[in-house]
C-alpha cells in the first residue's frame, strides 16, 4: 500500500510540473500606491554663475506599468542655504519641473531642500561638493569579441590627503540616455584618476558630452548601490527598480513614508568630445 501511494504521489506531482511548464502564471506584485519621486540634482558648472537650477517632481507608477511616472505639480519647492538662511524659491512650471533663476552656489556649504506637496512637508540636507578639472581626454581602440570599439578616457588629478568622491556622466550623441560612473579615491588618493566610456556605435563625427561631478560620500554610496542593483548605467537614476533604495529625502511628519530620489549638490566640469 505504501509503495502504491508513493507511485501515485510521484505521478500527481509530475503532472503538476508538466502543467506548470505550459500554462501562463500571473504573479501579483504588491502595489503600495504612488510614491513621490524627487530628482533634485543641483550642478554648478565651473565658470558659470550657477544661478539657473531645476528640480523635477513626479509620482511613481506600478513596477510593471508601461506608463512613465506622472509629473507632480502644485508643490511649493525651495532650497535654503544653511549658513545665512538665504532662501531660493523654485517656481512651478506646470509640468513637474520647478525652476530657480537666482540660486547662489557656495562650495562646502550645507543646503536644505524643502518641498510641500499634498499638504505633506519633505526635506533633505546636503553639502555642495567641489570638483577638480579634467586634465586630458584620450581616444583609443579596444577589442571585444573580435570587434573594434572606440574607447574615450578622461583623466583628472585627485587632491592629496582628503577623501574625494566623483560621478562621471557620459552622453553620446546617438543615445540621450545617461551612462553614470561613480568613483572614490580610496586607493588612488593624491594620484591621477581616470574614467572610461566605450561603445561600438561611437564612430567618426559622433560627439560625447562628458561631465565630472564632485559628490558626497553618502550620494556615492547611494548611486553605486543603485547602479549595481539595476545592472545598468543608462537612463534616469530614479527609474523603478525591484528593491527601492532609501535616499536622503524624508516626510518630516512620517519618516517611514517611502520617498524616491535624492537631493544632491556638486560642482561640475563639462566638455564635449568629438570622435575622430
Amino acid at each position: 500500500m505504501n509503495i502504491l501511494y508513493k507511485q501515485i504521489s510521484v505521478l500527481f506531482i509530475t503532472t503538476l510540473l508538466l502543467i506548470s511548464c505550459t500554462e501562463k502564471i500571473d504573479i501579483a506584485v504588491p502595489n503600495g500606491g504612488a510614491r513621490l519621486v524627487i530628482d533634485a540634482s543641483i550642478g554648478w558648472v565651473k565658470g558659470t554663475t550657477g544661478k539657473n537650477q531645476i528640480i523635477k517632481l513626479s509620482t511613481s507608477t506600478a513596477y510593471f506599468d508601461a506608463n512613465p511616472n506622472t509629473p507632480a505639480t502644485g508643490a511649493k519647492v525651495k532650497v535654503i542655504k544653511e549658513n545665512d538662511g538665504t532662501e531660493f524659491v523654485f517656481l512651478d512650471q506646470g509640468n513637474g519641473s520647478y525652476i530657480a533663476t537666482n540660486f547662489i552656489p557656495e562650495l562646502n556649504q550645507t543646503y536644505v531642500l524643502e518641498i510641500v506637496y499634498n499638504s505633506k512637508t519633505y526635506s533633505a540636507t546636503e553639502t555642495l561638493i567641489p570638483v577638480v578639472d579634467i586634465t586630458k581626454v584620450e581616444q583609443t581602440i579596444s577589442m571585444e569579441a573580435n570587434e573594434e570599439n572606440v574607447k574615450v578616457t578622461i583623466y583628472f588629478n585627485d587632491p592629496a590627503n582628503e577623501a574625494n568622491y566623483y560621478l562621471g556622466e557620459f552622453v553620446p550623441s546617438f543615445n540621450p540616455s545617461l551612462n553614470l560612473q561613480p568613483l572614490e579615491d580610496r586607493f588612488t588618493n593624491g594620484n591621477q584618476n581616470f574614467m572610461e566610456f566605450e561603445d561600438k556605435d561611437l564612430i567618426t563625427g559622433s560627439t560625447l558630452v562628458i561631465s565630472l561631478y564632485g559628490v558626497s560620500k553618502q550620494y556615492y554610496n547611494f548611486i553605486n548601490l543603485l547602479l549595481r542593483q539595476s545592472d545598468s548605467g543608462g537612463g534616469s537614476p530614479f527609474q523603478t527598480t525591484p528593491v527601492q533604495l532609501k535616499g536622503n529625502c524624508k516626510n518630516l511628519a512620517d519618516p517611514n513614508e517611502e520617498v524616491l530620489g535624492y537631493f544632491r549638490l556638486g560642482q561640475v566640469v563639462r566638455t564635449t568630445y568629438t570622435i575622430n
